[in-house]
């Protein structure tokens, strides 16, 4: 029967449509916050795009970059942070930070180890220099940039980083989202011998390495009683890299409180001998050094966590340098015999 109360007919009609509007706007909004419909392209400058960003960073969330390079600062040199926005669910999301910087060619392996450390990163096989992870991503880009920065100290090389906070992601995804930052930057910076980036064929990982004869599968090599401390710090078990890529990274875990580390890296790879031979602090006594060999240079390398280091040194003395000095002193000396190279830089 019809409502006799036109009036009432059209509260009730303009409430419906009310209601279907605060939906349809409701998700609307939903959308918006929540994917990436008419959203932006490029990031960082152009130097990633939408999709790698995608594949890095899943989920649902818009893409968002913050306190990035765009509207000032030098090319050469920019730190630049996307993340997906927290939406109307709210909760925290992964944030990804792109950053071109001007570092050690060997940066990767020469600085004090930080969480997993080089052993168990993905290094790349058949393209450029680089290597990846579920959290970074590095690609070390062509020497002889005309753009660097006018106070680039010498021996320093561009890398492109990718960095992963709050989650974790694909290796594969990370090392492509890294190429194609580090193709545009070398391009920003006029670098040449750009056919260096070219794709990796694959991503070459760890695998076990527990001989304690051939230490990192060094025939020979094994740590020396120097570097040790009875009960705190005792020969154990090593990883290394595969043989596909041209670098290789070892992880020493020593048997003691806090698993103290070391970490061994050999490396025939040209961007990064040519790198280090052209940085004046690359000497035996450091850990780092280029020796030549018949097939070309060897970069040896050699660093160790804050566990083993703070252990070292509470034995007071000269123990720090003298245990750090026979490490890679035998290291080298194995290296050297195995590969018929020459004496060091």
């Amino acid at each position: 029967m019809p409502d006799p109360n036109p009036r009432r007919r059209r509260r009730a009609l303009f409430a419906a449509v009310a209601g279907a509007l605060a939906l349809t706007a409701g998700a609307g909004l939903l959308l918006w916050s929540d994917t990436d419909v008419l959203g932006r392209e490029r990031f960082c400058r152009g130097a990633l795009g939408s999709a790698e960003v995608r594949a890095v960073l899943g989920g649902p969330g818009r893409l968002e970059e913050g306190g990035g390079p765009d509207g000032a600062g030098p090319a050469s040199s920019f730190a630049c942070d996307v993340r997906r926005a927290d939406g109307l669910l709210g909760g925290g999301r992964p944030r990804m930070r792109a950053e071109l910087a001007f570092e050690r060619a060997d940066f990767a392996f020469s600085a004090p180890l930080r969480g997993a450390g080089p052993a168990a990163g993905l290094y790349f096989v058949g393209g450029a220099t680089g290597a990846a992870s579920e959290t970074q991503a590095w690609v070390l880009l062509p020497g002889g940039c005309a753009g660097g920065p006018p106070d680039s100290r010498p021996g320093r090389v561009p890398v492109l980083t990718l960095g992963l906070s709050g989650g974790r992601g694909e290796p594969t995804a990370l090392a492509k989202a890294a190429m194609s930052a580090a193709r545009h930057a070398a391009e920003v910076l006029g670098c040449r011998d750009a056919g260096m980036l070219r794709t990796p064929a694959r991503l070459q990982g760890p695998v076990g390495a527990d001989d304690p004869a051939s230490t990192c599968e060094v025939p020979g090599f094994r740590l020396p009683e120097a570097a040790l401390v009875p009960g705190k710090a005792e020969r154990g078990t090593s990883r290394v890299t595969g043989r596909g890529s041209r670098t290789r990274a070892c992880e020493v875990r020593l048997r003691g409180p806090g698993e103290p580390r070391i970490t061994l890296t050999v490396s025939d790879d040209p961007a990064l001998t040519r790198g280090v031979r052209g940085d004046a602090e690359a000497t035996a006594a450091s850990g780092r050094t280029v020796v030549a060999c018949s097939s070309g240079d060897l970069y040896l390398g050699m660093s160790h966590d804050e566990a083993y280091g703070n252990l070292l040194r509470a034995q007071g003395g000269d123990a720090y340098g003298k245990a750090l000095a026979a490490v890679f002193d035998s290291f080298r000396r194995a290296v050297v015999e195995d590969r018929g190279c020459g004496p060091g830089r």
